[in-house]
C-alpha cells in the first residue's frame, strides 16, 4: 500500500495545484468526483492483468507478449517505456529545480549554481541508491511514505489561515471551467499514477499466494486502501494549496518550472516552513523517482534483451547483467541531459506522458481482461465501460491542450 502511495505522491501532486488553479472551484469538484473510481478501477485492472499470466514469475514484458502476441507486445512495451522514462526526466528536472531554489533562497548560496554539476551529483546519488538491494530500496520508500503523507496533510492544515475565500466565489465562464477540467486531466492522471510498481507488486503477491483468485482478492483489497489514502491526501493538499496561492504565484510557478511547495517556501515571514517545504518537496519527488525507476529499468531490460537476442549470433552468449548496465547508463544520461536543459515539466506531462499513460492504464487492462479466459469472472461491463470513457476523456484533454497551444 505504501509503495503505491509513495509512487503516486510526487511531482504530479506538487504540480497539480499549478495546473488546476486558474479555473475556479468547479473543475476541482469535478476532479474530486472522477478521481476515486479512476484511481481504483484502473490500477486494480492493471494488477489483475499482470496476475493473469500462466507463469507466476512473469514480468511486464512476458505478460504483454503472452496476452497480445510478440508483435503487438513489442509496440505496447515501447508505449510502456514512453509512459515511464519521460517521468524520470520530469522528476530529475523537478528535484534539480527544488535543490537549486533551496540553495539560492534558503541557504543564500553565494555566486551562481553550477547546474550541470548539481544535476550530475543528484542523478548519481539517486541511481546509486537504486543499485543496492531492491528490497532495501522498497523498505526505504515505504519508511518515507507515512511521514511524507502526514507532513502533506499537516501542510494543508497549516495553509488554512492563508486561504483566499474569494476563490470559492470566483465567477468563471462555463467554457473556461470545461477547458480547465480537460487540460488538468492529464496532470491529474499523472498525479495518481503508480502503474510502474503494479508489475512487481503482482509478482510479489503471486509468489506469496499461488492460488490466482485468492491473490486477486488480496491485491484488490490493498488497491482499495491505497486509492482511498491517495485520494484523501491529494485532494485536500491540492485544494489547500490552490486556496493559499494567488494567481500571480501560480503564473510564477509555471514560469520558473517550480512545484507548489517551493513557491510557498519562498514567501518571506516563516523561516521554519521556508526551510522545511523544499525538503518535503525533495523527498516527495525522490520516493516517486524510485518507483518509476523500478518500472523503467524493467521495461528497458526487456526491450534490450529482445533486441540483443535478435542481433547476436546464436552461438554467442551474453554476459550476465550486460543489459542492466546499459539500461542504467542510458537512463542516467537522459536524466542528466533533461535536468541541465530544464525543460517545461507541465508541457512534457501534457504532450508525452499523459497519452502514453492513458493507453497503459485505461485501455490495455480492459482489452487484456476480455482476451483472458482466466479473468472471465471479473468482467463487469459497467465498470469496464467507465474506465474506457475515462481514457477517452483524458485523450480528449490531451488533444484540446495541443490545439489550444
Amino acid at each position: 500500500m505504501f509503495s503505491h502511495v509513495g509512487t503516486g505522491i510526487g511531482a504530479g501532486l506538487l504540480y497539480l495545484p499549478i495546473a488546476a488553479g486558474s479555473g475556479g472551484i468547479w473543475p476541482l469538484l469535478f476532479m474530486a468526483l472522477v478521481s476515486g473510481p479512476m484511481i481504483f478501477l484502473t490500477h486494480r485492472g492493471l494488477t489483475r492483468f499482470f496476475l493473469s499470466s500462466r507463469k507466476p514469475d512473469s514480468d511486464i514484458s512476458s505478460v504483454v507478449r503472452e496476452r497480445f502476441g510478440n508483435k503487438v507486445g513489442q509496440w505496447l512495451m515501447l508505449i510502456c517505456f514512453l509512459s515511464m522514462f519521460p517521468v524520470l526526466l520530469l522528476y530529475t528536472i523537478g528535484i534539480s529545480n527544488v535543490t537549486e531554489s533551496f540553495l539560492i533562497n534558503q541557504l543564500e548560496w553565494a555566486g551562481e549554481v553550477n547546474r550541470p554539476l548539481l544535476v550530475f551529483l543528484l542523478v548519481v546519488g539517486m541511481i546509486s541508491l537504486f543499485c543496492g538491494s531492491e528490497q532495501k530500496l522498497l523498505t526505504l520508500i515505504s519508511s518515507l511514505v507515512f511521514p511524507l503523507a502526514l507532513t502533506l496533510l499537516c501542510i494543508g492544515l497549516y495553509l488554512i489561515p492563508q486561504w483566499r475565500m474569494d476563490f470559492l466565489r470566483q465567477e468563471v465562464p462555463m467554457t473556461d471551467i470545461v477547458t480547465t477540467f480537460l487540460l488538468t486531466l492529464p496532470v491529474l492522471v499523472f498525479s495518481f499514477y503508480h502503474a510502474p510498481v503494479c508489475s512487481s507488486f503482482a509478482q510479489s503477491y503471486r509468489r506469496q499466494i499461488p492460488e490466482l483468485h485468492q491473490c486477486i482478492a488480496k491485491t484488490d483489497q490493498i488497491h482499495f486502501k491505497s486509492s482511498l489514502l491517495l485520494l484523501l491526501i491529494t485532494l485536500f493538499f491540492v485544494l489547500s494549496c490552490i486556496l493559499a496561492l494567488t494567481p500571480e504565484q501560480i503564473e510564477l510557478a509555471k514560469a520558473q518550472n517550480l512545484p507548489t511547495l517551493s513557491i510557498l517556501a519562498n514567501q518571506p515571514g516563516n523561516f521554519i516552513f521556508s526551510s522545511l517545504a523544499p525538503v518535503i518537496a525533495f523527498v516527495a519527488i525522490l520516493t516517486s523517482f524510485f518507483g518509476f525507476f523500478l518500472g523503467t529499468i524493467e521495461v528497458i531490460d526487456s526491450l534490450f534483451s529482445v533486441g540483443l537476442e535478435k542481433l547476436r549470433p546464436s552461438e554467442l552468449t551474453l554476459p550476465s547483467g550486460s543489459s542492466r548496465g546499459l539500461s542504467l547508463f542510458l537512463v542516467a544520461l537522459g536524466c542528466w541531459i533533461a535536468g541541465v536543459g530544464d525543460w517545461s515539466i507541465l508541457l512534457i506531462m501534457d504532450a508525452i506522458v499523459a497519452p502514453m499513460m492513458a493507453i497503459i492504464l485505461f485501455f490495455v487492462p480492459v482489452v487484456g481482461l476480455y482476451k483472458s479466459n482466466v479473468l472471465r469472472r471479473y468482467r463487469n461491463p459497467g465498470n469496464d465501460f467507465l474506465v474506457v470513457i475515462f481514457g477517452v476523456i483524458v485523450l480528449a484533454g490531451f488533444l484540446v491542450s495541443q490545439i489550444i497551444k
